[in-house]
């Protein structure tokens, strides 16, 4: 059995982990930052195996299956919602002049007068007199709502990725033929034809 830290679901996380510190510096996503990107990732599964062989876990069969995984599930998925998301950034995520100054006190302004207007109109069921102050104050923070609104929206699109990799990583583990788990479960080889060591006199 994989250790629980080097099960699929764990590795896409750290994986997606490494790929977010990349991404703020990627302008346009292309096949060769696709390229890139694989690349660094399979330097991580490389270094990932060895620390697993150490620990007495050589499979060969399982991280040929992780790679499959990456390859068909974890990048093509993550390249769509970076591709998305990249796109939001540079439209500033639909924010009027970007959120500049102007901006803000153009929505201070009209937070101020829609608080008015809520006030007075008989229609709406507030009849606080402090409420224009608060929809002046909560105007200049209207586009870090929204750019807030579309990371949170990002991150939990992350999580229900790496939530799929650690379904797909059940789904190795129940249906793996018998021999490769006969074999992931035998002594390594380095260790089985080492002598005995001598015990000091």
């Amino acid at each position: 059995m994989v250790p629980s830290r080097y099960q699929l679901g764990e590795i896409g996380r750290y994986l997606l982990e490494q790929l977010e510190l990349r991404r703020p510096g990627i302008q346009e996503w292309t096949p060769k930052v696709e390229a890139s990107l694989r690349q660094a990732l399979e330097g991580e599964l490389q270094q990932m195996e060895r620390q697993c062989r150490e620990l007495g876990f050589d499979d060969v069969q399982y991280w040929q299956r992780v790679r499959r995984a990456l390859d068909d599930i974890l990048l093509p998925r993550y390249a769509t919602l970076a591709k998305a998301e990249i796109a939001l950034q540079k439209r500033d995520y639909g924010v009027w002049r970007g959120g500049d100054l102007v901006a803000r006190g153009v929505f201070a302004a009209a937070g101020f007068i829609l608080g008015i207007i809520a006030v007075e109109v008989p229609y709406i069921p507030i009849e606080a007199k402090w409420f224009p102050a608060l929809t002046l104050i909560a105007g200049p923070l209207f586009p870090d709502m929204i750019v807030g609104w579309y990371r949170w929206r990002f991150r939990r699109q992350l999580e229900s990725l790496v939530r799929d990799l650690a379904k797909a990583s059940a789904s190795i583990e129940t249906y793996r033929p018998l021999s490769e788990l006969t074999q992931s479960m035998e002594m390594p080889s380095d260790l089985a034809e080492a002598p005995p060591r001598r015990e000091r006199a």
